[in-house]
């Protein structure tokens, strides 16, 4: 049985919090990323290539938590700027995969430097099981509330 009774003050809800959290995560990354001309979801998209090799728009779309018109820009841009190509599958000639030239792989590399210290930062400073615990929670919380409303 639920215990909320009432809407609590928005910087005491969960959407703030969340929110609030996003951006104490994201903020150190944003220097290196603009060091770069690189928006934070043109980095989703080149985390996701990156991690999972030459990948279609909706793939991109799915894992990179993007809309897919947004995908559609941001290969359009990373396209344009040499950072990704993209090709029709051997497969399925109806498909097109993206990957990234290696001016692409060398930014994703640069900038994962810079990321991975940033972790162990916040590693050290909230504990790294402690932090473990919370993704684990986070993605829970996620998974048990998806299609609500």
């Amino acid at each position: 049985m639920s215990t909320i009774r009432k809407i609590p003050p928005f910087e005491q809800s969960l959407a703030a919090v969340t929110l609030s959290t996003k951006e104490a995560v994201i903020g150190p990354m944003r220097p290196k990323l603009r060091e770069y001309n690189i928006t934070e979801p043109q980095w989703r998209v080149m985390r996701v290539i990156n991690d999972r090799g030459a990948t279609d728009a909706t793939g991109l779309a799915e894992v990179g938590l993007l809309h897919a018109p947004s995908v559609t820009r941001i290969l359009k841009d990373l396209e344009d700027r040499k950072l990704v190509t993209r090709e029709l599958d051997a497969n399925d000639r109806r498909r097109t995969l993206v990957a990234l030239t290696p001016e692409g792989r060398e930014i994703v590399k640069v900038i994962s430097r810079q990321v991975v210290q940033i972790m162990r930062e916040y590693s050290d400073r909230f504990g790294a099981q402690r932090l473990e615990k919370l993704v684990t929670e986070m993605r829970a919380l996620s998974a048990a509330i998806k299609g609500v409303g």
